[in-house]
């Protein structure tokens, strides 16, 4: 249902975690090396967060999905506008961190701020909700998928090791939902027309079973 979003090679940065203007060009940063013999004088793309190591998925009405979000977002229209956003897990993931989380002895939030790099900094999340929701029937949608990389707001740094991907978190970006081209109206259509909204439920992870006793 999404191939032309997923082909679309702005939605591919976002999903990379280049930080693009509004004319969709992705920002630039100083090149930060000491040495101004290797120094790129016009800088560097800048990059926050996003995935690396990414493959494509395709995700069916089998698949259940799970995203950590802040609760702030429901005044904007309820649990649905908590569904239009491009950042996803599968539910093997999802259990995958509350498994994590309990063996780590920390809260489930805390877990997901670290695996899947998620800055406490306004402009991130509060992750103090759960998401989840079944995909349609008969829709197909593709995602790119692999490990987070490192994020930063403010004094808050995410660190995603490099040298241990497998020790992280997969991570989902549907292209399509969010706010494609700048148009946050065409994702909440999309996230209406692809997602099962009559399955869709909230949790808080604070709640007691999700966290150490």
């Amino acid at each position: 249902m999404n191939e032309a979003y997923f082909l679309d090679s702005r939605l591919r940065m976002e999903a990379e975690g280049y930080q693009l203007g509004p004319d969709g060009k992705p920002g630039m940063i100083p090149d930060p090396n000491p040495d101004p013999a290797k120094r790129n004088p016009k800088g560097l793309f800048h990059r926050n967060g996003g995935l690396v190591a990414m493959r494509r998925v395709e995700l069916a009405e089998d698949n259940r999905m799970f995203r950590i979000a802040s609760s702030k977002d429901l005044k904007w229209g309820g649990l649905p506008n908590l569904l239009n956003s491009p950042w996803w897990m599968e539910e093997d993931r999802m259990r995958l961190l509350l498994d994590r989380a309990r063996t780590a002895g920390v809260r489930l939030s805390e877990m997901a701020r670290r695996q899947l790099a998620l800055p406490v900094a306004e402009g991130w999340t509060d992750a103090d909700i759960i998401v989840s929701v079944h995909i349609r029937r008969g829709i197909v949608i593709a995602a790119h998928a692999g490990p987070g990389r490192t994020a930063a707001a403010g004094d808050d740094l995410r660190i995603i090791a490099p040298e241990a991907p497998h020790l992280f978190m997969d991570q989902l970006y549907v292209p399509g939902l969010g706010k494609p081209g700048g148009d946050r109206a065409k994702g909440m259509a999309n996230a209406s027309a692809w997602f099962d909204t009559g399955t869709a439920k909230s949790f808080d992870p604070a709640a007691r079973g999700f966290n150490p006793a």
